[in-house]
Formats: structure tokens, sequence, C-alpha cells
């Protein structure tokens, strides 16, 4: 080896720091105390209403913990306001979404599966379709079908298992049943293929009852409101989303896409990404000043707001706040910052990674300075398991929120019914958080 050409590139100045990075995290000693401390966490319009902080645990269902949290909140308002309820220690079974959600996701991809092999000039196709297809991560528009489909039930009546908190062995033996299912439909003859499917999905759910429980068909739901004790009986999971009073068609997905190839204005959809229906996950592309507008006026109207964003990025884990300036990397580093929101999206250095909530915001002077964030990562995270992000750290990081369809305005309701651009599958928007 020419040592020389080495040499060549080890004359410049070192950082200061460069001695002491070696055996600690550099964000140890690149953290900025300064951006922490202006950034408290009071808001001028927040909404809490005390309800248990819920915690994934070792899982990727960040994006159920996130739909289970915006349908109690709203739940939670909707009763006290019609039925004087305040449920004490509210939460949502997350497990059930989790356990029809393999289902569907299952019966999905042998279907996209049979699609696809068709196809010519597939090999993209499928190798995205097999790389994670029974992944824990998963996208708005595949919650809300679940919802619809099979609705709601409490958490106290379907609780998580063992393999719902600690997913990696399920998910692995999933996987490569549903490898060896394709293979074997590729050996039926035509008129056998639905036969098969039907016998593949019996076997799945008696699998997935298995690792997750059976989930409830009926169930007697017993709560605490006010020191007293109420039951409901005979309760249905559709039934209790009746009673819930959310209506999951009356929400809708909303990004900001800044690539130059995918218009504002436009509604896009994935294919190839679904789960309950052949119809694949989709969104309202808009600026990111009306993003943050409809966020806003989301909180004004007490409701709280579904997100998703590049969670880890610029992120202080033990005061939970989110800065573009919390880390002092680049003077560390001697690294450049220099990368727009469409360079990082458009080269992968940054996706919408992890499903939260909005639940409130602080302003001064009409100008919203940060947003407060409920997590799904246990109360010991963050801020008694609360986030906080900058409105300059929302332009950068946050690429999708799920608003109430009626805070749109007109031509917003026009363009979500007309027909879909479609984006390939591998496209960093088809990310599951």
């Amino acid at each position: 080896m020419d040592l020389s050409v080495v040499n060549e590139f080890s004359t410049g100045e070192y950082p200061v720091h460069i001695a002491y990075i070696q055996n600690v995290s550099p964000k140890t000693l690149a953290v900025n105390p300064e951006v922490i401390a202006d950034n408290p966490f009071l808001f001028s319009n927040e909404l809490d209403y005390k309800l248990p902080i819920t915690n994934q645990r070792s899982s990727g269902r960040c994006w159920l913990f996130a739909t289970c949290n915006l349908i109690r909140m709203l739940t939670y308002q909707n009763w006290e306001k019609e039925l004087d309820i305040k449920v004490d220690n509210f939460e949502l079974s997350q497990n059930f979404l989790y356990f029809y959600d393999k289902l569907e996701r299952y019966h999905r991809s042998l279907r996209y599966y049979m699609e696809i092999k068709t196809k010519e000039d597939n090999g993209r196709y499928m190798y995205t379709l097999l790389q994670d297809p029974m992944g824990d991560g998963g996208q708005w528009d595949m919650a809300k079908e679940i919802v619809k489909k099979y609705g709601i039930v409490p958490k106290s009546v379907y609780d998580d298992s063992y393999h719902s908190k600690r997913s990696r062995e399920m998910n692995g033996i999933l996987v490569a049943e549903l490898k060896s299912d394709m293979l074997k439909l590729d050996k039926l003859d035509s008129e056998d293929i639905e036969s098969g499917i039907k016998s593949m999905m019996e076997k799945v759910y008696g699998i997935l009852v298995s690792f997750l429980g059976k989930p409830p068909s009926k169930f007697n739901w017993t709560f605490k409101s006010k020191g007293k004790v109420h039951t409901w009986k005979d309760m249905t999971p559709k039934s209790f989303l009746e009673q819930s009073g959310f209506k999951p068609d009356e929400w809708v997905s909303v990004v900001n896409d800044p690539r130059k190839e995918n218009e504002y204005n436009k509604y896009y959809q994935v294919k190839y990404l679904g789960n309950v229906l052949d119809q694949h996950v989709g969104w309202l592309n808009v600026p990111m000043n009306r993003l943050k507008e409809l966020a806003k006026e989301s909180i004004d109207n007490k409701q709280p707001i579904w997100f998703g964003c590049d969670v880890g990025a610029n992120h202080h884990r033990e005061s939970g706040v989110k800065d573009l300036d919390v880390f002092s990397l680049d003077a560390f580093l001697n690294i450049s910052k220099s990368m727009t929101k469409e360079e990082r999206l458009s080269t992968f250095t940054s996706l919408p990674n992890h499903a939260m909530m909005i639940t409130g915001y602080h302003s001064e002077d009409d100008d919203v300075k940060r947003w407060k964030i409920e997590n799904s990562w246990g109360d010991k995270s963050g801020n008694k398991g609360h986030l906080l992000m900058t409105d300059r750290w929302m332009d950068e990081y946050t690429y999708q929120i799920v608003v109430h369809k009626d805070l749109l305005n007109e031509k917003e309701e026009t363009i979500l019914t007309t027909e879909p651009s479609i984006i390939p599958p591998w496209d960093p928007l088809g990310t599951l958080a």
C-alpha cells in the first residue's frame, strides 16, 4: 500500500475535541443546553386529559399506538361531553388492531405476489415485496381500514401478549411461512388458487391466536369514572367503535413532499402498499406552511394530530427536545449540514420512520415556536413520555399529518377524489412508520 496516498489526506486541521470523542457518543459532548433551556415544556394551547402514556415496547407498532391514542383522546372528549363520563386510565387495545393487521397483511401479500409475478420486469417490485412483508410498521390508511372493518376494544379486554411487545421472533416465523405459501401457490392450478389461499389464511389465523391471543367478538367492559364503577355489557368491537363517536373516514392524510417531481396539491398513492383493501396508501401533498396551518387549526379545534416524522434527527433523548441546533456536531466533527429537506428525502438520508401525536403548540405574537408531542415509548422517555419539536425542526423533519377532513378547503377536498398519481413502493415516502 502506498502510504503517501494516505498521508495526502491526513495533513488537515483536526477539530479541537477530537481526542475526547473516541470513547463517548459525540452527542454527549455536543449537546447545546441553551437550546433545551429555551424550549420549556410549556404551551399556550394544549390538549391534556391526564391519560396514561402508552408503551410499544420492543415492537414497531408506533402507527397503531398513535391511532389508538388519537381515537381514545377524541372518545374521551365525546364521552365527557355527551355521557358525563371520565374513564380512569383509559387505553385502547393496540394488540387488537395489531392482530388483524397481521392477518390482513398476510393475505394482501399473497395477493400482491400473485399479481406481481405476472408482470414483465417485475424484479424490483418482487424484491421490495419480499424484503419485509410482515414487519410491524404501517401507514394511516392501513390503520383506518383495520378500524373500519374490525372496530376497537379497550386494552383491559384484550391486553398485550409477550409477542406483541417483543415481535421479532413471531415476525420471523410469519415471514418464513408466508414465503413458503407463496411458493405453494406457484404449484397450484388456477382453479385451486382461491381454496389454497383460504386454507392458508385459516392456518395463519391459528398461528396469530397462538402468539397474540384470540381477539374478542363480544365482551363486557368494567371501568371507573368519577369514583363510580360502570359495566357496559354485550359490547362488540364494532359497537364499541360506534359508541366512541370516532368515524375513520372523516380523517385524511396530508404530507409535505418537497421533491420537484411530486407536485403540490395533488393526490398520490403508493403502489402495492396496503392491508385490508386492494387499494394503495395515499395522501394529499401540500407545501409545509399549509401543513402547519392545518396542524394549528386542528389543535385549535381540540383535535389531536396523528403525524409521521424522522424521529431520531436532532433529538435529545434525555430532555425530549427536537431542534436543528440541539447538538453542535458540525463544529465537533467538521461535518456539513447543507442538505435540504428535498435532498435528504431523495437520498434516503431522512425518512418518515415514526408516528406519534401532536397535542399542543406554543405561540408568541401569533408565531408558533414549538409543538407538544405525545409519544409511545413509556412515561420514562423524554419529559414524562412527551417530546417537544421546535417549529423549525417541524419544517425539516415532519412529513405527514392526519387531520379531520373538515379542515380542508374545497379545492383540497376535490383533489382527494381525483385519480391518484402512483408512486413505486420503494419510494422514500413508502416507508412504514
